[in-house]
């Protein structure tokens, strides 16, 4: 059904093709058979010529940048079809009897006897005309194929595009949550020591986020307030380890959103202020600020104390952390966030802007 369907569009521009002609004669009153015959067969050497070229020709030797063979080889096929064609038409007019054409040409005075030169006027613009015609079915042979191809190259360069995405994705996140876990399980065990209580309540907050991590979000994107609950119980899980000299700001506004954004979005920015910007045994500071717009966007800032010098999106200790996101931040919101992350004379800054205004998030 589905050839059928392909084909039946080919089938109904040649008919009318042939039909119209016969339609245009008729009207004067006079059929003549020997304009109409030359006419088919002309149509048949068209035919022939675009089909050769476009199921074959073409994508045996043009799109193989095979140049010149493909010319060389259109050439002579136009010079044997040429040939053929006037093999035919004489033959076909041979089987006319002369009494049946001069009855025809009777009252046609320019199918009159030696005065009928054809269409086309003089034998020369005939040739151009005839000639120019080939080029153009040619072209247009050349043309369409062209056209086909680039449109199902550019569905499978999106069907890839979009695989490769997916893939990306998951790799990213199957690094980030190990690095997270890993970060996260050091601070319970430092807390061990200190408070096995307060460790034992940490291990109950991890098992938590870890739900969270493994199961909660398998979803690409998810519900902006589940991502901040999130956020708010992992910085409450991180507090746990700090001393008094650390001060630590926190300003999470979300004013009910339902705006959906992707998961661990924000806990980079986090994890990696805490890992690297504070020291218990001397005055450091984190500021983290999360304001959600409904609708409109979100803005994520974090600032920590410049507790480890050289701290940026290469460094080693920073780790996957802070590349990773940048990567994530490109496939899922290309030109739709702004990333910075910025060494200070005194501290270390990190801000995310992610414009929901200009997202069309698919679930």
């Amino acid at each position: 059904m589905r050839n059928l369907v392909k084909i039946f569009p080919h089938l109904l521009i040649w008919t009318i093709v042939l039909i119209v002609p016969t339609y245009l004669v008729s009207r004067e009153g006079v059929f003549d058979l020997k304009p109409f015959y030359s006419y088919t067969v002309r149509i048949a050497i068209f035919a022939i010529l675009f089909y050769f070229n476009y199921f074959y020709l073409i994508e045996k030797f043009l799109f193989k940048r095979k140049i010149i063979l493909y010319v060389v080889i259109n050439i002579a096929l136009i010079a044997v079809l040429v040939m053929l064609q006037t093999v035919i038409s004489e033959s076909i007019m041979a089987t006319i009897p002369p009494d049946i054409q001069d009855g025809m040409r009777e009252g046609h005075p320019r199918m009159e006897r030696g005065k009928h030169r054809g269409p086309g006027g003089p034998p020369f613009m005939r040739f151009i005309i005839d000639y120019m015609s080939i080029i153009f079915v040619i072209g247009l042979s050349v043309a369409i194929k062209t056209t086909i191809r680039w449109y199902r190259d550019s569905i499978n360069f999106e069907k890839v595009k979009s695989v490769q995405l997916e893939a990306d994705l998951r790799n990213l996140r199957s690094q980030l949550n190990p690095h997270f876990l890993f970060n996260t399980l050091n601070n319970i065990y430092s807390l061990i020591a200190i408070d096995p209580n307060r460790a034992q309540d940490a291990v109950h907050r991890l098992s938590n986020l870890l739900r969270y991590v493994m199961y909660d979000n398998d979803e690409k994107f998810v519900p902006m307030d589940k991502e901040l609950e999130f956020t708010k119980n992992y910085i409450d899980l991180m507090k746990l380890r700090l001393g008094p000299s650390v001060k630590l700001n926190i300003t999470i506004e979300n004013a009910g959103s339902k705006d959906l954004i992707a998961s661990l979005m924000f806990i980079t920015l986090i994890e990696n202020a805490f890992k690297h910007g504070i020291n218990n045994g001397e005055n450091s500071f984190i500021d983290i600020s999360i304001l959600v717009d409904s609708g409109k966007g979100v803005l994520c800032t974090v600032e920590n104390s410049f507790v480890e010098k050289n701290v940026n999106l290469e460094s080693e200790k920073s780790g996957i952390g802070l590349a990773n996101l940048s990567k994530r931040l490109e496939l899922l919101y290309p030109n739709k966030h702004e990333f910075v992350v910025e060494n200070r004379t005194n501290s270390f800054f990190t801000m995310l802007r992610i414009d929901f205004s200009k997202t069309e998030v698919e679930v």
